[in-house]
């Protein structure tokens, strides 16, 4: 009788742990996944930045005027500035990074012909569009189209202090950023900037443009 009593004992307490058993073995070799297990970070190049830069400008200007010497002059020197910028993105997904970046910059350049000093760029600032693809984790490369004004100061060449005009124009460019830390950010960039056609004094006409590559370090927030 009592071992009856003992075999009935040991045959519920198996039917009991074989449940258990099982859905344990189940948890380990096939575990649950729900819909958060795998969703991407996109938020490697979210936010706000601000930084200082500092830039290599080669510039020329077409300078058309009976103040000068000869019915035309293709002035240009390669000089430098430094300045800041600041901007704003947003990570679309994993293949476009849309945002917006401006600079202003002091600019240290002149226009010069045959060893004359005919003008300077005194300072420039420009706002762009950006559009960014993220080739790595931490580095995005990204073209530029934006807007451009600059102040320029012709009054050398042309003998005048009314030879002094802001003129603006359309601003084209390529990049790369690279995340250095979680807040670092290196840059390298390059524009191409025309100013158009700006009318100057005794019927004369100017249109300068130059080619700028930058290099600057930032903080993103």
């Amino acid at each position: 009788m009592r071992t009856d009593i003992k075999l009935a004992a040991v045959a519920l307490a198996v039917g009991f742990a074989a449940p258990v058993a099982s859905a344990q073995a189940q948890q380990i070799i096939a575990p649950m996944v729900n819909s958060s297990s795998y969703q991407a970070n996109y938020s490697a190049w979210d936010g706000f930045y601000l930084g200082a830069q500092g830039s290599l400008i080669g510039m020329k200007s077409h300078e058309a005027s009976p103040v000068l010497p000869g019915p035309e002059q293709l002035l240009g020197d390669i000089g430098g500035s430094a300045g800041i910028f600041a901007g704003y993105r947003y990570q679309l997904n994993d293949w476009f990074v849309l945002g917006v970046d401006a600079e202003l910059n002091n600019v240290a350049t002149q226009f010069e012909f045959s060893g004359k000093n005919y003008g300077a760029l005194k300072w420039d600032a420009a706002v762009r569009a950006t559009l960014g693809y993220p080739v790595a984790n931490n580095v995005l490369a990204y073209a530029t189209v934006g807007y451009s004004w600059g102040r320029f100061d012709l009054s050398p060449g042309y003998k005048s202090d009314d030879a002094v005009f802001t003129a603006g124009g359309i601003q084209l460019g390529l990049g790369v950023d690279m995340m250095v830390t979680e807040n670092i950010m290196a840059r390298l960039n390059a524009t191409w900037t025309h100013y158009g056609v700006n009318d100057v004094i005794n019927g004369g006409t100017s249109e300068p443009s130059n080619a700028v590559v930058r290099a600057g370090l930032a903080w993103k927030f």
